[in-house]
Formats: C-alpha cells, structure tokens, sequence
C-alpha cells in the first residue's frame, strides 16, 4: 500500500472513530496479551499424514524460481497453481465451507474440433462439494475468455467425458464445468483468503463465543473496526472476527478487500 493511500485511510478511519487502530500508541491492546497459537479447547493431536496429489493428471513442480509455480495442501492433497491466477483461485476455493474434495490437474476429458479430429483439455481444478456435486474449474486470463467458452460447449456437447488410464472413457465425469478469470478471483478477494485461513488455525474459541454474544445485542451493520475497540486483545478480536467471516456468522455488506471500514453484518 502506498504512504498517500495509508494516510487517505487513517483520515478516513479517523473521521468515523477508529484513528487508535491506525496508529496504535501501546502494544498493550494490540495483542501482546495474546499468544495468538489459537484455542487448545478444539485442538487435537493427529498423526501426519503425508499429503498426495491424489489423481492429479500432470504433476507441475512443487516450487520453481522466478515463476509462480507452488502449492498448498487442502486435507492430504497437495494442489498444485502455475501461476498467480491459478494461486488465487486455488485459496478462494479453499475458503468455501461446502467443499469436500479439491484436487489440481484434473479431470482430463475429450472434445472434437470442427474437423471431428479428438482433442484433450485437462482441468486446472476438480471441486466436489458436500452435497456430492462434482465440478471441474478452468482458469485462465478474460483475453481468453471467448476461446475458453467455445472449448468448454465442445466438451460439454460431448458428455464431459473424462479420460482416465488406459484411454478408459467415462461419461458426465463431472456434473458442470465452469471458466474463473481474474473479474472473479481478484486480489482484493485473495487477501481475505489469507486472514480466513489464517483464522481457522489461530483462533481462540472463547474470543469468538464472546464476539457472537457481541453480535447479538448489535442490531444492523457495524464497521470490522468498531468491533477491535473495547477489547482486551485486539490481535485475538481481529482473529476472531475473520472466524465469525468465515464460519458465515458474519457477512460483509459490500464484495472486495475487507478492513477495518468495512461494513459486516450478522447473517440472517
């Protein structure tokens, strides 16, 4: 963030209230109260279990210098990205609460051209939800937008069938199949992915109790900031929030970045 954006947002934060966010001048309300490692009450010990990458068709490097290449691990699978856009989409999925499954490079299907010549695409990611709903996840820049549609009615008017090994064919191998640009998976929606993933590994179960009572005697929308002010750890305040976010207790009221002028709301 840039100094002119840092001082247009303190002036702001101050003008409703909330300039001792900005500037705190103590460290004694701003967590140093807090170990901020999270609530033993829900903690158990489990063996490790080395993640796999499961029926990933192509398995890309681990991490490559000078490239975007990485992964991240969702239960034991590892889920591999290429590059920021893939790393953006893979957090924002892995943020939703009804996702069961979440594998990367997969699934391979088939398609004919114009010609009636064979073709193969590989899904950059398979989602299947609680519900049982499989689908698979195309990522890729707007500019490609029209070219990604075209290929995805193909596959689509030919069953969505799957490739697996062996050339077995299986038809309908997922129930839809969907196309993510940057318009969707923004940076401002990448940087709460952050926090909620954080929180749900960091949080303190008392705090967050505490906070829903907060909530309930606080009719209609109130900023993220106001809920920091008045507590005796802010860093365990600000964890607890991000876990109400993503619990779904809390709602923003607009879509974007979400700070301390951000508008919540208690679902309903």
């Amino acid at each position: 963030m840039r100094h002119t954006h840092k001082i247009s947002k303190y002036i702001k934060m101050k003008r409703v209230g909330l300039g001792s966010l900005a500037f705190p001048s103590s460290l004694s309300n701003d967590g140093a109260c807090s170990s901020g490692t999270g609530s033993n009450e829900s903690y158990e010990r489990t063996p490790f279990v080395e993640p796999s990458p499961a029926r990933a068709t192509r398995k890309p490097a681990l991490k490559q210098a000078k490239t975007n290449r990485g992964h991240s691990v969702f239960g034991n699978i590892v889920v591999y990205h290429e590059s920021g856009l893939e790393q953006r989409v893979s957090s924002l999925l892995r943020t939703y609460r009804n996702i069961k499954t979440l594998m990367s490079q997969y699934p391979r299907v088939e398609y004919f051209d114009d010609e009636g010549i064979r073709h193969q695409h590989t899904f950059d990611y398979f989602v299947e939800l609680t519900d049982g709903t499989r689908i698979g996840v195309a990522v890729k820049p707007s500019r490609k937008r029209d070219e990604m549609k075209d290929l995805l009615k193909r596959i689509r008017d030919n069953g969505i069938t799957g490739v697996g090994t062996g050339g077995r064919r299986t038809t309908a191998v997922v129930d839809a199949i969907i196309l993510v640009t940057e318009h969707e998976a923004t940076y401002d929606l990448f940087e709460n992915t952050y926090f909620i993933l954080m929180s749900r590994s960091h949080h303190d179960d008392a705090e967050v109790r505490q906070l829903r009572n907060v909530l309930e005697k606080m009719p209609g929308q109130v900023r993220f900031g106001h809920l920091l002010l008045d507590c005796s750890s802010r860093r365990t305040r600000r964890t607890a929030i991000w876990r109400l976010i993503d619990l779904g207790f809390l709602q923003p009221v607009n879509l974007g970045r979400i700070d301390e002028l951000s508008w919540l709301r208690a679902a309903q």
